[in-house]
């Protein structure tokens, strides 16, 4: 059945790009759009009325790029935010807008009390939001009863959490026990200090979620990038299979779409609101993985946060035989370091 009838919830990217390049490629037993398909669709769980975009952690920034107490301006699903460290070291988000006269508050200090102050006027806030002074009030009671801890002068603010490395931010007021009760997507794989790479691109989110989630696009867009890769190498992508787990995102398994990888099995994994976390296993036992954040900053725009890791073949005859040093062995080492092919030869070696 197609992935429409499997009740998907998410864009037709995950399952329609990668859909169509293991239905299209064979005449076996599939055919796309509306027809049997030789790849398999499981069916999730009906999923819920709607998806609370808002109650979903987010990776923000790796720690190793916050300097000092901050404060730090981010956008995140078109809010302005600030990120800053109180006095007893906890990481706080806070809505980025002073209450007073709208002024940045990325543009202020964290004081010595370990309170966020504005630049404009001096007014400070708790790690909570509350406003805890405001200079021009001071020796008048009746006005520090009306601006400090009151509704009126209090921002709002974010669940933040730590793990490997990088800073999620959780972008919902008032839901901070929900907050506590998930955590951050993070694949295990990984070590407790990656190290990730971060920048702001064109694009929403959907577009570069959907390329993330396509394979089949690799031998002839990455031909200057990457070792060995080229149109004439490129190959069918067989088998291929796609589970639908609801609010839980989609799983896909799949097989080579080069020369150089076939035999290869892959599994990716769409986990809400924004990871994409792939990994490669070669028929010599040794694994790639890559694992991608696209984060909505703002309409248009997402941040990027990437990591990679390797994990080597465990047979050491295997590693004299298939020349590890060729092409997916370094892909983790290579990216985005402007490795460049030639030409194209008729043959490539592969790498097992």
């Amino acid at each position: 059945s197609s992935a429409s009838s499997a009740g998907c919830r998410w864009p037709s990217s995950a399952v329609g790009l990668l859909g169509a390049v293991g239905v299209a490629r064979s005449r076996r037993k599939a055919v796309v759009t509306g027809v049997e398909r030789k790849s398999k669709v499981a069916r999730a769980p009906k999923p819920k009325a709607s998806f609370n975009w808002e109650k979903q952690w987010y990776p923000v920034l790796p720690l190793s790029m916050l300097e000092g107490s901050g404060p730090e301006p981010i956008k995140l699903l078109n809010k302005d935010l600030v990120l800053w460290k109180d006095g007893d070291g906890e990481w706080r988000c806070n809505s980025g807008i002073c209450p007073h006269r709208l002024a940045p508050l990325a543009h202020g200090r964290v004081n010595s009390d370990g309170q966020l102050m504005c630049r404009f006027h001096g007014w400070c806030f708790k790690g909570n939001g509350s406003c805890s002074k405001v200079p021009m009030a001071e020796g008048d009671e009746e006005a520090k009863a009306r601006l400090l801890g009151q509704e009126r002068s209090k921002l709002a603010s974010y669940p933040t959490k730590i793990k490997k490395g990088l800073l999620f931010v959780w972008p919902h007021a008032g839901s901070e026990k929900e907050a506590l009760g998930k955590d951050p997507f993070v694949p295990e794989e990984l070590s407790e200090s990656p190290n990730w790479s971060c920048f702001d691109v064109p694009a929403g989110w959907r577009v570069w979620l959907e390329q993330s989630w396509d394979p089949s696009h690799a031998p002839f867009l990455h031909q200057y990038a990457l070792p060995n890769f080229a149109p004439e190498y490129a190959s069918a992508m067989e088998p291929f299979q796609i589970q639908d787990l609801g609010d839980e995102g989609l799983k896909v398994s799949h097989g080579g779409y080069m020369q150089s990888n076939m035999g290869m099995k892959a599994d990716r994994r769409f986990m809400p609101p924004c990871a994409n976390s792939t990994s490669y296993l070669y028929p010599d036992g040794r694994i790639i993985g890559f694992n991608f954040y696209f984060i909505p900053t703002e309409p248009g725009k997402v941040r990027q946060i990437t990591t990679s890791y390797f994990v080597p073949s465990k047979d050491e005859e295997s590693k004299q035989k298939s020349n590890l040093s060729g092409n997916m062995m370094q892909m983790s080492k290579v990216v985005l370091k402007g490795r460049s092919l030639g030409s194209a030869e008729t043959k490539v070696r592969r790498s097992w």
